[in-house]
């Protein structure tokens, strides 16, 4: 007789498609709200999930992003991704994120006061970045002042930063676990979790709000056949694309070779 009090193996956060059912689930706003509060460090006040669906077919697709795009607090809109597999280009990509971002929200007839601020946040289970950290924030910045082109208006300090309205913030789970802090805050708290760290999250089981609760709907999510299904669907997009990719690439490699070889 099957013991129907075993335990089922958790599906990875780290997985686009499971992070997009407990984050960007309809009701779980809560959830979502906490891990960006950590992320952004600001207070929240309200949060709008602007596309809480998974079209059935984009799960099967090898390119398609399962994202979560919200409104908070009446004045920003932001984009929040894992990014699994291949993160070649991931800058020029962020880029078009941030771009589709204000092209959704902005009308023709709307003013350039209107437009909102905008946030792309990417979760990568790589490292990505030549920086000395796991959470990394980048806006856009004026380079230094050419010497050439210098003229003493009397700023004793320039203006850094042309606008504060364009975030990017990039997560490395990798650069994360390699830290491996004894005393976690809020952000390492969901880091763990999303990292797929059993122990850490047994014991935050053990604490009442949303890390509890997004643990609780990882288990019965875990549990659902269903859910479990349409996840190795994702997976196996995803593997193809990637085996797709590699060969691709050894074929041009290949190639190269005889090319050069014809050469000689």
């Amino acid at each position: 007789m099957e013991n129907k009090s075993q335990t089922v193996d958790l599906l990875p956060l780290s997985s686009d498609y499971v992070f997009k059912r407990i984050f960007g689930k309809g009701g779980n706003e809560r959830i979502l709200k906490s891990l960006l509060e950590a992320i952004l460090e600001i207070k929240i006040q309200k949060i709008e999930l602007k596309n809480p669906e998974i079209p059935k077919e984009t799960i099967r697709e090898k390119l398609s992003v399962l994202d979560i795009r919200a409104e908070i607090n009446e004045n920003t809109i932001l984009d929040i991704e894992m990014q699994v597999g291949n993160t070649t280009s991931i800058d020029k990509r962020l880029v078009v994120y941030n771009a589709k971002l204000i092209a959704g929200d902005i009308k023709v007839s709307e003013k350039y006061q209107n437009v909102k601020d905008t946030i792309v946040i990417c979760i990568v289970n790589d490292c990505i970045l030549k920086r000395n950290a796991y959470v990394s924030l980048a806006r856009i910045k004026f380079e230094k002042t050419n010497a050439r082109r210098y003229v003493n208006i009397g700023y004793k300090k320039e203006q850094e930063y042309l606008t504060d309205m364009v975030r990017f913030y990039i997560i490395e789970l990798p650069k994360f676990k390699k830290t491996k802090p004894k005393t976690a805050d809020v952000l390492e708290k969901w880091l763990y979790i999303i990292g797929g760290d059993v122990k850490m999250m047994e014991e935050y089981k053990k604490e009442e709000g949303e890390l509890k609760e997004a643990i609780k709907q990882l288990e019965k999510m875990s549990a659902d056949e269903k859910e479990r299904e349409l996840y190795e669907i994702r997976e196996r997009s995803r593997l193809t694309y990637n085996t797709e990719i590699y060969e691709a690439k050894r074929k041009g490699i290949e190639e190269g070779k005889k090319i050069g070889e014809k050469v000689r």
